[in-house]
């Protein structure tokens, strides 16, 4: 009786020790918080925005230099990707806000495009969504960049010059220093090298 007593004692004792380690080996392997990454420079950071270009929602072939004298907001996302259906509220402000500063956001989907058109009726996107799969993968890796994961945002400025790329989710200091670098290099106290500097540093 007494050593059936003992064998059920260890039998609990590993069953509580098996379940700690569990508890530990879950929190271990849960995924860090989500936090904004710095700007970064490309692999290869070319001067200019790359030429390529994607259907939009309505089907029709637009450049991405179809925004000339435009700074532009290049996000690739999908409609699969948390962190980057998060940051479109925050993309739909930013374009709002500027409406009248010569600025704009160009969504790149690299997924589906009835996933996508299925997605865009509920959200009324405010900036034009281009879609694509292997060729707007194709249009990620144009600016130089060996390997990135969604999302992945490409800064210009008017003048069609790359400033920098973003991985990992925007927030919103992330824009508004981008917004503080091109008013400065708009007022001419910024110049472009000091303006990629400024946004490969976190806010």
């Amino acid at each position: 009786m007494a050593r059936s007593a003992i064998f059920t004692l260890l039998l609990s004792l590993a069953a509580v020790i098996s379940y700690l380690g569990y508890r530990a080996f879950l929190r271990s392997s849960e995924p860090p918080p989500q936090t904004s990454q710095a700007v970064v420079a490309p692999t290869q950071i070319l001067g200019m925005l790359p030429e390529f270009s994607l259907d939009d929602l309505d089907g029709n072939t637009r450049s991405i230099r179809s925004w000339p004298q435009h700074a532009l907001v290049i996000n690739f996302w999908a409609t699969w990707c948390a962190p980057c259906l998060r940051e479109i509220p925050l993309l739909k402000e930013f374009q709002e806000q500027n409406a009248d500063y010569p600025v704009q956001v160009i969504g790149i989907a690299i997924d589906n495009f009835e996933a996508v058109q299925n997605f865009a009726e509920d959200m009324n996107f405010n900036y034009p969504i281009l879609v694509g799969e292997s060729d707007a993968m194709n249009a990620a890796g144009a600016f130089g960049v060996e390997f990135f994961a969604l999302p992945f945002t490409v800064f210009s400025d008017k003048r069609g010059r790359i400033l920098g790329v973003h991985t990992g989710e925007i927030l919103p200091e992330d824009l508004q220093k981008l917004r503080d670098v091109l008013s400065g290099l708009a007022n001419g106290v910024t110049n472009i090298e000091t303006a990629r500097a400024l946004l490969s540093t976190k806010p």
